[in-house]
């Protein structure tokens, strides 16, 4: 099949074209009768030929010419049985109706573009949605990058998960408020049995960092204390559990985040001494495509994994 762009002269000259014409010129090749066509249509005899008349003129060719008692289709007429039967299912179903989405049969790829600890707090709940109902449904999870403007331009994703720091001009809808604990080794015997700012103080941190800069968390620590020991920086949140684990260090982790990954690093997790300003994890997407049923159910799944 030729894919080649039609000149735009080929397409403009559409305009001339009477393209209600098709749907009469389709009965005609299927009944090969101006009677019969013209009943299936809910038109008059004599407004079928006239359209008859017209599709003669527009196609050049006589289409439909009678043999005996009966009229056959001219050889031009029967090779345009495919491509016009084509060009009525195609505006049928891929114009005129509007797009649908089943996940109990869809076998679909979603993206979404997120940081681990966010693609760690949503995918449980998630995969176990589309195990239940969306078996065919696969997920592809891609890397965020703070650094990157989204744009969705610059991505395949079809949704991302993207902190409230980080400006988008796109839509975007909250997902969830991410709230901040504490982590320490669970024999971590520097500290009683409530943290407090001088606990924080005395003992050396990990933190997080991205470009440079931390979150705001972090930031309102570092100006309540200002000779915070930062003796590791690292750039993943998920690090954090196994830097923490078998020493004195401390560090600022996600609640969801801490509840998961506790146990099996053997940590403590306790709440801070002072109220420290949440982060806010948003659904953004292109609204070119908020008229996809798919995605929207994509985005309906999400809220629910963290609802």
């Amino acid at each position: 099949m030729n894919n080649t762009p039609r000149p735009a002269s080929a397409v403009t000259g559409l305009h001339r074209v009477d393209l209600n014409l098709l749907p009469l010129l389709a009965a005609l090749l299927e009944h090969r009768s101006v009677t019969r066509a013209a009943q299936v249509v809910g038109l008059t005899q004599p407004a079928m030929s006239n359209a008859l008349g017209r599709l003669r003129r527009t196609l050049g060719d006589e289409l439909l010419v009678r043999v005996g008692r009966e009229y056959v289709l001219t050889a031009r007429a029967s090779a345009l049985i495919g491509p016009v039967n084509l060009i009525l299912e195609t505006a049928t179903n891929q114009v005129l109706m509007p797009p649908t989405f089943d996940p109990a049969t869809s076998d679909r790829t979603f993206r979404i573009a997120a940081a681990s600890a966010a693609a760690l707090t949503v995918l449980p709940a998630l995969s176990a949605t589309l195990a239940a109902s969306a078996p065919g449904v696969r997920l592809h999870v891609e890397t965020f990058e703070h650094s990157m403007v989204v744009t969705l331009g610059e991505s395949t994703a079809d949704v991302v998960l993207l902190p409230d720091v980080v400006p988008t001009t796109l839509p975007r809808e909250r997902l969830y408020q991410e709230e901040w604990v504490v982590v320490a080794d669970a024999d971590n015997d520097r500290i009683g049995a409530t943290l407090t700012v001088d606990d924080l103080a005395r003992l050396p941190h990990v933190v997080f960092e991205w470009e440079g800069g931390r979150v705001g968390a972090q930031q309102l620590l570092a100006e309540l204390i200002p000779d915070l020991v930062v003796q590791i920086v690292v750039f993943e949140f998920l690090m954090i559990p196994s830097v923490v684990r078998g020493t004195p260090m401390v560090a600022l982790l996600q609640r969801r985040l801490a509840q998961q990954v506790a146990a099996q690093n053997g940590l403590r997790v306790m709440e801070p001494p002072i109220p420290l300003p949440t982060l806010g994890i948003d659904l953004v997407w292109n609204p070119r495509t908020a008229g996809d049923p798919g995605r929207a159910w994509l985005r309906r799944q999400l809220m629910n994994a963290v609802s």
